[in-house]
């Protein structure tokens, strides 16, 4: 009798321990779901080859960013035709987008995504004549746009270095040779390397008061 009970409770504790063991996997990655690490750091992220490989705030900081520039350096704004400013022979209107009170909120809500560095030497640098402040602090714009660059074809992103302070990812753009693209975008290096020109665009993520910033940044197309 002592034998048979010893002998149960010898593989009611198997069981119990293959259960455990069983159960600690729960939280693996979903099937088909690719988990990677960036250098210098343990955050995991789902690969997507659109976006920068760091973690999904960053790759949101970079979304936004990119639709903030690509409105400054393409699209353009809203803007009332009927409220110029003339400044340096050139006619500027009235911004209305409703994100921008005035010249000093568009610096501000630049600020969220750029470094004051980037923003007062590029953005709204001097030199560059794109926007203007009116004497009582609004914010204008020049009318008119850039195209895109019709050779575009695609682009492959890395991380080159990460610190608590620092991240350098790289962009290889690819443009083809002659002809305009016509075809979808990609996001791997194309198995047809001779047929495309390439271009290298390095972006600085830095920490400045607090929180991440774009130091550059660039356009592929």
């Amino acid at each position: 009798m002592k034998k048979k009970l010893c002998l149960f409770l010898a593989c009611a504790m198997t069981a119990i321990l293959l259960f455990g063991c069983s159960s600690s996997n729960s939280g693996d990655t979903a099937e088909g779901q690719e988990e990677v690490t960036t250098p210098g750091s343990n955050i995991e992220y789902e690969q997507d080859g659109s976006l920068p490989p760091l973690d999904k705030d960053l790759q949101t900081l970079y979304q936004e960013a990119q639709a903030l520039y690509e409105q400054i350096s393409l699209t353009g704004f809203e803007m009332d035709s009927s409220d110029t400013l003339e400044k340096d022979g050139m006619v500027y209107f009235k911004v209305t987008d409703s994100r921008f009170r005035d010249y000093d909120s568009f610096y501000s809500y630049l600020n969220k995504y750029f470094t004051k560095d980037f923003i007062d030497e590029e953005i709204l640098a001097e030199s560059n004549l794109r926007f203007a402040k009116s004497d009582d602090g609004g914010l204008y714009v020049l009318d008119g746009n850039r195209g895109t660059n019709i050779f575009f074809a695609g682009y492959v992103m890395t991380v080159d270095s990460q610190t608590d302070k620092e991240i350098l990812f790289t962009s290889t753009a690819y443009y083809t040779i002659d002809t305009p693209n016509e075809a979808e975008i990609f996001y791997t290096a194309p198995e047809d390397p001779e047929n495309y020109t390439t271009k290298t665009y390095q972006f600085d993520l830095i920490q400045e008061d607090g929180s991440w910033k774009f130091d550059n940044f660039y356009l592929f197309y």
